[in-house]
C-alpha cells in the first residue's frame, strides 16, 4: 500500500543542528545537520517503509504572512553561522539521492506540505518539530513530532489527539488564535495562556463561538476578549496552514526510490559519513548501478583512423563533446573517438582537419546534442558558424531544469552524479538528455526550454565576445571617493572601540571589541571566536553607533574591493572591454551569476 512521508526540512534539520554535536569534514565543511538529518531520514525508511517522500523548505524571502503581519517571526534569532551552508548541502545530497524537494516563495514549508497531505489521497506521515502541522491531522494524516533531536517522535493521530491534547485539530488554529504562539511571534489575545485557552474552546469550540458568547464571560477574562478581537482574528490567519498552494507535483513524481544511486553513496563518503555510506542495502553497488542505469543501451566505441570513415554517418541525431583535447561523436548506435594531435608526431588529426570534417555531419544533422552550447560555441565556433542554432539541444540546461543540484557542474560530474562512469561520454550525454527530455515534457516546461533558456544561450554567447567597456577614469575617481570614506569611517570604529590598532577585517578583533570590551550583547562563540556576521550585527544596531559604522564600512568595503579595484585588472588594456562567462545553470532563482 502506498505511504506518503512529508519532511519539514527547515524544522527537521535546525532540530539535528542542535542535538548533534558540531562536526566538520577534513576540509572544514561543517555536517553535524546534515548527519544528523540522514540519520532520521534512514531510521525512517527502515520504520515507516514508504513509498513517497518529500522534504518541503522554506525560503529567506518573505512570506504572506511577513507581508499581513512585519512582526511575524520577528523574535526568532539569526541562523548559526555553522547551519547556514549546510541547508544547501542537505539539498544537494537529497537530490542525488533522487529524494523530491520542493520549495516555494511567498509560502513556508508547513503550507507545502499542507497542500500535498490535503490533496493527495494516500496514508500520510508528517514529520516536523513544529506544532502548527497537529491541525493537518486527519483519518489519513498523522503527525510525528520531533519532541527531542530528531530521534525521539511522539506520534499524533485522530485516535489519540484529542486525549494528548485535550482539542481537535482543527481547534489548533483557534488555539493559536487565542494564546498566539511565542515561536513565531504571533501575538493571540494578551494575557490569555494555553489553560485558559483551552478551557475556552472546550466551552464553546471556536473563537467564533468565543466572541458569540463573550456576554456570558466575565471580569477580567472578558475584557482581555473584548479587547483583543483584532489581535485574535490576524492570529487565526497567521496560524492556518494553506491548503492550496500553487505547487507542481503530481504523485508519481514524489516516488521514493530505493537502493540510492552510487553517486549519493560516493557523497555520503566524501562528506566521511562512514557508517551511513556503509548502510546495507540503502544504496547501488558498483554493479548494480552500472546494470540499472545502462540496462537497454549498448554503446560501441570506435577509434577513428580515417576521417572519411565519418562519412557513413547520416543519423539525424548525433551526440558530440570534446574531453581534453578529443572529440567524441554519437550517432544513436555507435561512438566515435577523434584523437586530435597538437604535434607532428603525435597519432591522430590535427583539429583543423576534423573540424572541416565534422561541418558536413553537424549540418546534415536534424538534432545535436551537447553539453553547454555556449562554451562549446566558444571553442569551436567554426564549426557552428554555419548551423542553426534551433537544432542544437543542451544536455546542461536540460538538467537544469528538472534536476537542479545546487551547484554548477562539469559534463564529467553530470555523468558521474547519474551514476555512469565517465567514459563513453557522448553516447551518455545523448541517453541522459533524452532521458530529462522526457522529465521536461511531463513537468511542462518545454516551452521554458525552447523559447527562453536556449535562446538565452545564444544571447549570452553574443554578450560574452562582445565583452562590455568600463571608464577607466571613472573607476579612479570613485576609487579615490570611496577610500577617503572608508578611512574616515575607519578611524570613527577604532574611536568609539579605543583601539588604535583594530583590524576591521578580523572578526576575532571585532568580537572581542563587541561583546567583550563594550559588553553589547552575549555573543555566540565559534571556533575563531565570537560570530560578526552581518545577521548578528543587524540584531545589535540600535545598541552602539559603532555597529552601525562597521555594517557601512564593510558595504563600502566590498563595493570598492569587487566593482571598483576588483574590476581594474580585468579590462584589456588594448581595447578597455571587459569580457565575463555568464552561468545559466548555477543560481537556484534562475538568475544569472557571472565569472
Amino acid at each position: 500500500m502506498d505511504k506518503l512521508v512529508l519532511i519539514d526540512g527547515n524544522s527537521l534539520i535546525n532540530r539535528a543542528f542542535y542535538a548533534m554535536p558540531l562536526l566538520s569534514t577534513r576540509d572544514g565543511e561543517y555536517t553535524n545537520a546534515v548527519f544528523g538529518f540522514m540519520n532520521m531520514f534512514f531510521k525512517m525508511i527502515e520504520d515507516l517503509k514508504p513509498t513517497h517522500c518529500v522534504v518541503a523548505f522554506d525560503l529567506k524571502a518573505p512570506t504572506f504572512r511577513h507581508k499581513m503581519y512585519t512582526e511575524y517571526k520577528g523574535t526568532r534569532k539569526p541562523m548559526p553561522e555553522e547551519l547556514r551552508p549546510q541547508i544547501p548541502l542537505l539539498k544537494e545530497v537529497l537530490s542525488l539521492m533522487g529524494v523530491k524537494t520542493i520549495e516555494k516563495e511567498g509560502y513556508e514549508a508547513d503550507d507545502i506540505i499542507g497542500t500535498i497531505a490535503k490533496n493527495t489521497d494516500v496514508s500520510t506521515v508528517i514529520i516536523t518539530g513544529d506544532k502548527d502541522s497537529f491541525q493537518l491531522v486527519d483519518e489519513q494524516t498523522e503527525v510525528y513530532f520531533t519532541k527531542r533531536g530528531v530521534a525521539d517522535l511522539d506520534v499524533y493521530s485522530t485516535a489519540n489527539f484529542t486525549e494528548k491534547t485535550g482539542i481537535s485539530p482543527w481547534q489548533i488554529i483557534e488555539l493559536k488564535a487565542l494564546m498566539g504562539d511565542a515561536s513565531d511571534n504571533i501575538p493571540g489575545i494578551k494575557g490569555i495562556g494555553e489553560k485558559t485557552a483551552i478551557n475556552l474552546l472546550q466551552t464553546y469550540s471556536s473563537v467564533d463561538g468565543v466572541y458569540q458568547n463573550v456576554d456570558k464571560l466575565k471580569g477580567k477574562l472578558k475584557e482581555k476578549i473584548e479587547e483583543g478581537k483584532e489581535s485574535c482574528y490576524l492570529s487565526k490567519t497567521l496560524a492556518t496552514i494553506k491548503t492550496d498552494c500553487e505547487i507542481d507535483y503530481a504523485l508519481d513524481t514524489l516516488r521514493l526510490n530505493t537502493p540510492f544511486p552510487l553517486v549519493a553513496k560516493r557523497k555520503f563518503k566524501d562528506l566521511q559519513f562512514k557508517a551511513l555510506s556503509s548502510k546495507e542495502g540503502f544504496f547501488e553497488s558498483e554493479d548494480q548501478s552500472a546494470e540499472s542505469n545502462l540496462s537497454g543501451f549498448s554503446v560501441e566505441t570506435i577509434a577513428v583512423d580515417d576521417l572519411n570513415a565519418l562519412d557513413q554517418i547520416s543519423a539525424d541525431v548525433i551526440s558530440a563533446c570534446v574531453v581534453s583535447q578529443d572529440f567524441y561523436l554519437f550517432d544513436g548506435k555507435r561512438e566515435y573517438l577523434i584523437h586530435v594531435k597538437e604535434g607532428m608526431l603525435d597519432v591522430g588529426f590535427f583539429e583543423g582537419q576534423v573540424i572541416e570534417k565534422l561541418k558536413s555531419i553537424f549540418s546534415s544533422a536534424k538534432k545535436i546534442i551537447l553539453y553547454s552550447k555556449k562554451d562549446f560555441r566558444h571553442r569551436f565556433f567554426t564549426l557552428l558558424d554555419r548551423i542553426d542554432s534551433a537544432k542544437i539541444e543542451d544536455l546542461s540546461i536540460a538538467k537544469y531544469l528538472t534536476d537542479y543540484s545546487g551547484r554548477g557542474e562539469t559534463l564529467q560530474e553530470t555523468i558521474e552524479y547519474y551514476g555512469y562512469e565517465f567514459k563513453n561520454p557522448s553516447a551518455l550525454i545523448y541517453n541522459i538528455f533524452n532521458s530529462l527530455y522526457q522529465k521536461i515534457v511531463d513537468e511542462g516546461v518545454e516551452e521554458l526550454y525552447r523559447k527562453v533558456e536556449l535562446p538565452l544561450a545564444d544571447l549570452l554567447y553574443d554578450m560574452e565576445i562582445t565583452g562590455f567597456k568600463l571608464d577607466v577614469d571613472a573607476l579612479n575617481e570613485l576609487g579615490r571617493e570611496y577610500s577617503q570614506e572608508i578611512s574616515a569611517i575607519e578611524s570613527k570604529i577604532k574611536e568609539y572601540a579605543n583601539e588604535p590598532t583594530l583590524n576591521l577585517n578580523s572578526s576575532k578583533q571585532l568580537g572581542h571589541v563587541l561583546f567583550e570590551k563594550l559588553n553589547l550583547a552575549k555573543g555566540k562563540k565559534t571556533k575563531k571566536g565570537f560570530a560578526t556576521s552581518a545577521e548578528v550585527l543587524e540584531e545589535l544596531i540600535d545598541l552602539h553607533p559603532i555597529v552601525g559604522l562597521i555594517l557601512k564600512y564593510r558595504k563600502l568595503q566590498k563595493i570598492n574591493s569587487t566593482y571598483i579595484e576588483g574590476f581594474k585588472p580585468l579590462i584589456d588594456k588594448a581595447t578597455g572591454l571587459i569580457k565575463t562567462s555568464f552561468n545559466q545553470t548555477v543560481t537556484a532563482t534562475g538568475r544569472l551569476s557571472s565569472k
